[in-house]
């Protein structure tokens, strides 16, 4: 296996360190999943892997942008955690450089302290920032049609939508959601994620959903809720919980009518792909960016996170959706288009890892058979990925040369420096050959006068 081999390869003495630093090495990377680099780097370098390609689980980051050398075009494209769309004011524009600039700078301080306990427990490991860039292809789980229009280049590969089901038939619903589904014509989805839980939430946010419930008694709300046993909610009888829900499965039936929701990028998704209405409230991270991204297509409203407080903002948010059919209908016409676009996302990621992997009959037996064990998603990140390359090795002419270049030479600043240099000399020559031609004339002029 390819893991038996780098323990032969690796030297006696680098085994044995690693061995007692192991769990302290785990423990400490587990929580790095942006650098998922450091921690295989020196296992491609152990058993002789000439490729790889990298999997991001958001559209961009902007440390990474910096460290591959993605134009970033930040007048018009919102940064990882901006909050503005693609239309900025000027203060919008300046905010928005400013968000590019501190998470370029805190991600990649983050990864660059990893790379130091790193190299304290591998000698020899390369930093982030040599490894991300040599990728062959780099996926990026976003969907060029639903994100804000950007730079790019060709060794980025949107892979978006690959996890989502989105085929009717294998959405099977549980019947316990099915009943729910099926007692009120409107039905509501809430849901903040995993990170944020809504047993946490403070508790005016609570009572402010469960106020809204209680005036919308035509609406059945269905709550993640980390606790089901809990009894805040047995006063109404239109309010559900659930300590898990099948959401791909709940956002696939046409009788759920609206997703309030966090605005991770999984669940945009979803419910891209699904054509349902949402109003997003973002908490932290590329949530606020992610609900921008789906307000300009019309299916959605974006909510503040402290407008949770505000019961009469709830409402009116989930009123304008719930009754003003245009939200659905420009959902669903989103949905269209994702679903029918020309390139399939699985096509795409195994005919560029193929590639990628060309000859390398092993691993890619093992990532066809990881498939059937693996969900998508668990998938991708373990396709950080160990590819055997025979033939093509490494692709450096799809490495942008842009990366390598200085401030002063990406931003053409000599060129620009030459130009305004010249006209610069230009100007002065001719304001002193004109100066001279004047004073000459006037001078001539006085003699004449005086000759007079």
């Amino acid at each position: 296996t390819p893991a038996a081999a780098a323990a032969r390869r690796l030297q006696p003495s680098r085994r044995s360190r690693l061995a007692g630093e192991t769990p302290k090495f785990c423990r400490r990377f587990r929580r790095r999943l942006f650098f998922p680099a450091l921690a295989i780097s020196e296992l491609f370098d152990a058993i002789k892997i000439r490729a790889h390609v990298a999997v991001l689980a958001c559209s961009r980051l902007d440390h990474v942008s910096s460290a591959i050398g993605q134009p970033i075009a930040p007048s018009y494209v919102p940064g990882t955690q901006s909050t503005y769309g693609e239309k900025m004011t000027i203060g919008q524009k300046f905010m928005n450089i400013l968000h590019f600039v501190m998470g370029d700078f805190l991600f990649g301080y983050i990864g660059d302290e990893d790379y130091k306990v790193a190299k304290e427990l591998i000698p020899g490991v390369r930093s982030w920032r040599e490894v991300l860039p040599e990728a062959s292809y780099i996926f990026t789980n976003h969907i060029p049609l639903m994100d804000f229009p950007a730079p790019t280049f060709d060794k980025i590969i949107p892979i978006g939508g690959i996890s989502v089901k989105t085929q009717r038939k294998s959405l099977q619903l549980p019947e316990k959601w099915d009943k729910v589904l099926g007692l009120r014509k409107k039905n509501v989805l809430i849901s903040f994620g995993s990170n944020a839980r809504s047993i946490d939430m403070p508790e005016e946010f609570k009572k402010s959903i469960l106020k809204v419930a209680e005036l919308l008694p035509e609406v059945t709300f269905i709550w993640k809720y980390e606790n089901e046993k809990d009894t805040l909610a047995d006063h109404l009888e239109n309010v559900y919980l659930g300590d898990w829900l099948p959401q791909n499965e709940l956002l696939g039936d046409p009788r759920l009518s609206l997703f309030v929701t966090h605005g991770g990028l999984a669940s945009v998704t979803e419910l891209a792909l699904m054509g349902k209405p949402a109003v997003m409230v973002p908490l932290f991270a590329d949530q606020a960016r992610n609900g921008m991204m789906l307000k300009r297509h019309g299916g959605a409203t974006v909510l503040h996170k402290t407008d949770l407080a505000d019961y009469r903002i709830i409402k009116k948010a989930i009123e304008e959706i719930l009754f003003n059919d245009e939200y659905r209908k420009n959902a669903e016409r989103l949905a269209k288009m994702l679903n029918n676009q020309p390139t399939d996302p699985k096509e795409t990621l195994v005919k560029h890892v193929e590639f990628a992997a060309r000859y390398a009959s092993l691993i890619i037996s093992n990532f066809v058979n990881a498939t059937k064990i693996f969900s998508t998603d668990k998938l991708l990140l373990i396709m950080t990925s160990i590819l055997s390359v025979d033939r093509f090795g490494q692709l450096p002419s799809m490495d942008p040369y842009g990366r390598q270049q200085s401030y002063f030479e990406y931003y053409l600043l000599d060129i620009i420096s030459i130009g305004l240099l010249i006209i610069f000399v230009t100007s002065y020559v001719t304001f002193k050959i004109l100066s001279c031609v004047f004073s000459l004339c006037c001078r001539n002029s006085s003699k004449k006068a005086k000759h007079d």
